[in-house]
């Protein structure tokens, strides 16, 4: 047991089972990390036009009225960049930019993650 925690600390070597224990790196190799993540979509409240935008939520300006919205606008839903379908298992959080925003795609797998730091 001792040889295996200091495995993961990297005094040890490899893991009882023969692993790289040292790697404390939890990233899913199907996930992509950073960036702006898909696009998303959105509806102007104060004209109902469809907004699209790409990268964080700062401001978002509604192409039919012209209404510029700074970080206050959360999207109804993401595109897949994938397989361009509608993606509902989304949290993006435009007021604060601190929590992990992520985006999910049911149909193709797609996933995103920021990083908040």
């Amino acid at each position: 047991m001792l040889r295996r925690v200091l495995g993961w600390f990297g005094g040890g070597g490899d893991d009882a089972d023969g692993s790289d224990a040292g790697d404390l790196e939890w990233t899913d190799p199907n996930t992509e990390y950073g960036g702006d993540g898909p696009p998303r979509r959105y509806t102007c409240p104060e004209c109902d036009a469809a907004i699209e935008s790409t990268g964080p939520d700062e401001q978002v300006t509604c192409p039919e009225c012209h209404t510029a919205f700074k970080g206050v606008l959360v999207p109804d839903f993401a595109i897949c960049p994938d397989c361009e379908s509608r993606i509902e298992d989304v949290a993006f959080y435009p007021e604060t930019r601190r929590d992990t925003e992520f985006a999910a795609c049911s149909t193709c797998g797609y996933r995103w993650e920021s990083d908040p730091r």
